[in-house]
């Protein structure tokens, strides 16, 4: 979920073929909680003292012990010792001072490992990779370190700034994401999400990343047909600069490993698209997994291109398990404008990825999920059942029976809540031309 505010658009599962097979080789499944301490404050608009064991004591009492637990994106949600790191102190609107208050007073990702130590939960430290806001509501979300250096922010084809992402190509910024991370790490999170789906394309047209591909004599790519073989090899180049960034994080975490005696396992957060619409948004997977920097992937059904979204894992399972990685499929839990709530069409998306073979499912936004009485009545008693691919189909089997047909608003429930669909209500989608 965005942090502007509860209400944005989600879209849901299309209605796909349950294959059976899969839970037939593998009947217990994976199942990631993907919570922000900052929305379920926004929601209960009130702190008691100990909020990250409130919320996660919901996960427990709705079956969730794994959890991707919101480290920030621009600004952070936890005590941070670093000189770069701003920790986030509300915004413009009132409704924020509750969240700003219960950050202060508590450090969310300590008070969070310490019950989920206390409980035998798994606790992955989710970090937005490139989401900084700009100065909208005051910059309240923005970081003073990345307010401080308008120069690194990325440009759009037309040249526009993009005051909401920072270039990978600057290498501040790479260090500055690095040491979140290794601190995050350092702090005991049991792994690391680094989480890309706010908001693609990473990696774009900065003249750090423009120039010397044009100084070499390569054609201009803001010329290039989007998908052409020559724009590919353009969208290869800028992704380069991320896995600088990639490799240099796994290199510093090995070290820290090696001191700490523990693994600290790296898990990717991504769009299910295509592997090379992946690419053009700055996310070379193929490579990430060859050289061994990527431990698990989690995908995530954003539809936000004028794209024929293929919806299915297989291409990513394929490859996820060639290279030795768990992989999880993905499923929103809220609804907003244009989508209604379904229980079906939330199976139907579940049972869709177990029946490609997916190592377990990583559902957002689950502090509404276990939160809001209207989602809590109708997803509530599902999630503790999800970790069985073989009682998912069942629900589903019945589910089918009670309810044999979908409405367009109902059949949508499951994507992530910023995809675009104009005939629901949501603004149209974006160009491709626009990579």
């Amino acid at each position: 979920m965005n942090r502007r505010r509860f209400i944005a658009s989600s879209a849901g599962a299309l209605v796909a073929p349950v294959l059976r097979i899969a839970a037939a080789e593998e009947k217990t499944k994976t199942v990631w909680g993907i919570a922000e301490l900052w929305e379920w404050l926004y929601g209960k608009q009130k702190t008691t003292g100990h909020d990250s064991a409130d919320c996660l004591q919901a996960h427990l009492d709705h079956g969730i012990r794994h959890v991707m637990w919101a480290l920030g994106r621009s600004t952070l949600d936890y005590h941070s010792a670093l000189p770069t790191s701003t920790m986030y102190a509300g915004d413009t609107r009132p409704e924020t001072k509750v969240i700003a208050e219960s950050l202060r007073q508590e450090c969310s990702l300590r008070a969070a490992l310490a019950f989920a130590d206390r409980n035998g939960m798994v606790i992955y430290g989710r970090l937005g990779m490139n989401r900084h806001y700009g100065d909208a509501l005051g910059g309240g979300l923005r970081s003073k370190y990345i307010a401080d250096h308008p120069e690194w922010m990325e440009r759009h084809r037309g040249g526009q700034v993009d005051s909401t992402k920072v270039s990978f190509a600057i290498p501040e910024y790479r260090a500055e994401r690095i040491a979140v991370l290794l601190e995050v790490a350092q702090i005991g999170a049991h792994g690391l999400c680094l989480d890309f789906c706010r908001q693609p394309p990473i990696a774009r047209y900065h003249p750090q990343i423009l120039e010397p591909w044009l100084k070499a004599g390569r054609d201009d790519p803001r010329q290039m047909r989007v998908g052409s073989p020559e724009f590919l090899a353009w969208a290869q180049h800028r992704c380069d600069f991320v896995n600088l960034f990639m490799r240099d994080l796994r290199e510093q975490l090995r070290t820290l490993e090696k001191t700490a005696q523990r693994k600290v396992p790296v898990l990717v957060r991504i769009p299910e698209a295509t592997l090379d619409l992946n690419l053009m948004e700055g996310l070379d997977l193929r490579t990430w997994l060859k050289e061994g920097w990527v431990d698990e992937i989690a995908l995530n059904p954003l539809w936000i291109w004028d794209f024929n979204y293929p919806d299915t894992a297989r291409p990513y399972i394929e490859l996820a398990h060639a290279h030795g990685a768990r992989i999880h499929g993905g499923a929103n839990t809220v609804t907003g404008k244009g989508v209604t709530a379904n229980a079906r069409a939330f199976l139907e998306r579940i049972a869709r990825n177990y029946g490609e073979g997916v190592d377990g499912i990583a559902l957002f936004q689950t502090d509404a999920a276990v939160l809001s009485p209207a989602l809590k009545a109708l997803v509530g008693p599902l999630l503790p059942r999800l970790a069985d691919s073989a009682a998912v189909f069942e629900q589903l089997t019945t589910s089918r029976k009670h309810q044999p047909q979908m409405s367009e608003r109902e059949r949508y429930f499951g994507l992530d809540n910023h995809s675009l669909l104009a005939h629901l209500g949501r603004a149209p989608r974006l160009s491709l031309d626009t990579l």
